[in-house]
């Protein structure tokens, strides 16, 4: 690529996936916030594979817990909670007809939370990610980055980030929720905290 393409791609990369892992963080901090036990043992991951030091690209895969933690905040509040696909032949599916050419929206919220595809779907639960547990698993039974050719291009540059920054969050502060504040989810172009997020921080 040139010079011009490298830069247009990088741009594309911020500006569109800026909110999307903002609001993966957020969705996950006030996650953590209500369970200071698994925050603890994050802290703990964190420091032992940080230290100190600022992380590098590399740490990203060296979070397994953090990772986990932070997949299962995208099952349940995934950032694009429905998009649209255009059907590229006809099809029937659970019974209605699908013409070539029509469009079908897809909603990774309605799929994540199907009693059909995932026990206690309404329970945070993020040992569901951990190693060897998605054997077995329907192909689409977790896409909050889309599938196949259209896949979000930036896929990994979310969760590297996503990954950086909780550990570094939370190598640093103690979360606890703020009262009377409760996650609700407000389903806009992305899936925001209808109210924010409110959690009281303090320093480890």
């Amino acid at each position: 690529m040139s010079d011009a393409q490298v830069r247009d791609e990088l741009r594309a990369f911020l500006l569109a996936g800026h909110e999307t892992t903002a609001s993966t963080l957020a969705w996950t901090l006030a996650l953590l916030a209500e369970r200071a036990e698994l925050a603890d043992r994050l802290r703990a991951e964190a420091s032992t594979v940080l230290g100190d030091r600022p992380p590098e690209f590399a740490d990203a895969t060296r979070l397994p817990l953090v990772s986990t933690v932070i997949d299962e905040a995208m099952r349940l509040y995934p950032p694009g909670w429905a998009f649209d696909r255009q059907a590229v032949d006809e099809d029937t599916i659970a019974g209605f007809h699908v013409p070539r050419g029509a469009l079908v929206v897809v909603s990774p919220w309605v799929v994540h939370r199907d009693p059909r595809v995932w026990d206690r779907p309404e329970e945070f639960d993020p040992a569901r990610f951990a190693r060897g547990q998605a054997a077995g698993r329907l192909r689409f039974a977790y896409f909050p980055f889309g599938g196949g050719p259209r896949i979000c291009i930036g896929e990994e540059l979310a969760r590297v980030e996503a990954r950086l920054i909780v550990a570094m969050t939370l190598r640093r502060f103690r979360l606890r929720p703020a009262p009377e504040w409760r996650i609700a989810a407000d389903p806009s172009v992305t899936l925001r905290p209808r109210h924010g997020v409110r959690v009281l921080l303090g320093r480890t």
